[in-house]
């Protein structure tokens, strides 16, 4: 299975994370780490201790923020990951449902279309 680390401002992920469990009930596999107080060193430090030598998938909410910026800068990252930004609760929904079926690359590029998918406008016409 490939595990997941959700890395947002304040208490986003630990929101989606409930959301998704609210629609799937009860996951394992996934951390929530908030960057509230944390500088970017201490971002990388607490990431570093929950990467295992599994697959891991990390989701970060805002590209360019510190989540994003730490996560990126964590140099050699250990075993297989990859980081993808923009995580919504389509993105979330689609990692719990796909994360037994597919290998981390096609996970990553699939969450990432998934929640672009869940963004939608509708117009009067």
């Amino acid at each position: 299975m490939i595990r997941a680390i959700l890395v947002t401002h304040g208490t986003l992920g630990k929101s989606l994370y409930e959301a998704a469990e609210s629609v799937l009930g009860p996951q394992e596999g996934a951390s929530v780490l908030s960057n509230s107080g944390l500088s970017l060193e201490q971002i990388q430090s607490k990431v570093r201790e929950l990467l295992t030598n599994e697959p891991t998938l990390i989701m970060v909410d805002l590209c360019g923020g510190s989540p994003f910026m730490a996560c990126c800068s964590l140099g050699k990252i250990q075993g297989d990951t990859a980081i993808v930004s923009g995580v919504n609760l389509p993105m979330l929904l689609s990692y719990f449902t796909k994360r037994e079926k597919l290998s981390l690359a096609e996970l990553s590029r699939t969450v990432e279309n998934d929640a672009v998918r869940g963004i939608q406008t509708r117009q009067p016409a």
